[in-house]
């Protein structure tokens, strides 16, 4: 039987006041592993905030010289860009995570809420396939040397098309990867511990090295859609990235899940 949208709905999604200072936000997706949470206003969900939602936002505001702590979650809060209902289509909430750039989208019935479909979730609609991820993994992709800068690395993210970035060395090894996540995580405790005073020179200074992960599994080729995602659930991994042997050829994240699902789904699931 075919999974739908509802067996991967979250419907404990947790919600916090507009009104809330944006570091409880950060502080809640961070520890809760999420990519984004709900908003509410007077005690009605009116949207959602992401990771990608601050780190578009700070650039764009010219917020440097606002202390983090001084921001609150309305400066950040997106409008739900779109609405499930019980009954779309799969690849009709595939195409429209892909168009909006959003990492979860709202389910109502009728008026009443009843949880977000995240973008990494749909991963479990194809942890059974056993399409060779060959013919999915994303070839043409920025990579990043640890001595870049970070408002670089921010840049590409939100104009790259990509959600994870691989950190190489010299020679093409990879060192370590970056995703909205570290890089506004980056950018905060920067804001936070650096005086206004130094923050544009110093800002020039701030490398990928003290922001990307480390820790990052790879794979050769060979792996079927379905392990590559049962891999990327069970362990909560924001992508894998492909080498052959040593040298990165590819990676796979749930965007290229979702454009999978766009190509291949019938319109009616």
């Amino acid at each position: 039987m075919k999974m739908r949208l509802t067996d991967i709905l979250a419907k404990d999604v947790p919600v916090l006041n507009k009104n809330r200072p944006l570091l409880d936000a950060l502080d809640m997706l961070n520890k809760k592993g999420l990519e984004s949470i709900c908003i509410s206003n007077d005690g009605k969900i009116v949207g959602t905030l992401s990771y990608r939602d601050v780190l578009f936002r700070i650039g764009a505001q010219r917020l440097r010289a606002v202390a983090p702590e001084s921001l609150y979650i309305s400066g950040f809060v997106s409008d739900f860009p779109a609405l499930l209902s019980n009954d779309t289509p799969v690849r009709r909430a595939a195409k429209l995570l892909l168009e909006l750039s959003s990492q979860a989208l709202p389910m109502f019935y009728g008026d009443t809420f009843l949880g977000l479909v995240y973008r990494s979730d749909m991963l479990r609609l194809v942890q059974d396939s056993q399409v060779d991820t060959s013919s999915i993994v994303r070839r043409n992709f920025p990579l990043l040397r640890p001595h870049e800068r970070v408002i670089n690395a921010r840049k590409l993210l939100l104009e790259g098309g990509v959600t994870i970035i691989p950190v190489v060395n010299e020679d093409g090894r990879l060192l370590g990867v970056v995703t909205e996540k570290e890089i506004l995580n980056s950018l905060i405790e920067f804001h936070k511990y650096v005086p206004e005073k130094h923050q544009k020179a110093r800002i020039r200074q701030l490398s990928v090295s003290t922001a990307m992960k480390v820790s990052i599994p790879t794979v050769e080729g060979g792996l079927s859609l379905g392990e590559a995602s049962r891999r990327m659930i069970k362990e909560r991994l924001p992508g894998l990235i492909i080498t052959e042997p040593s040298k990165v050829v590819g990676i796979l994240s749930p965007e290229e899940v979702l454009e999978y699902i766009v190509g291949s789904f019938p319109e009616e699931m």
